[in-house]
């Protein structure tokens, strides 16, 4: 049941944001007549945190890597 004489005290709003930035350095292996193709990339990312607990406001990945194989037509 509801009672509205009681209040929560233990209740505290906070203001959180996140945003992302990756770059991408890449090669790409295709003949134009078709057949085998290969990429590769190098993708670091930045990530930014806007929280007053965060244990940093900046975060660095440098270590994302993608490799594609294929066959094109």
């Amino acid at each position: 049941m509801f009672d509205p004489e009681f209040t929560p005290t233990n209740l505290r709003q906070e203001v959180f944001w996140d945003k992302s930035v990756s770059m991408r350095i890449g090669y790409r292996y295709q003949k134009p007549e078709g057949g085998f193709f290969l990429r590769a990339g190098y993708t670091p990312m930045l990530n930014f945190e806007g929280s007053e607990f965060a244990e940093k406001s900046i975060r660095v990945f440098p270590f994302n890597v993608g490799i594609s194989l294929g066959k094109s037509f």
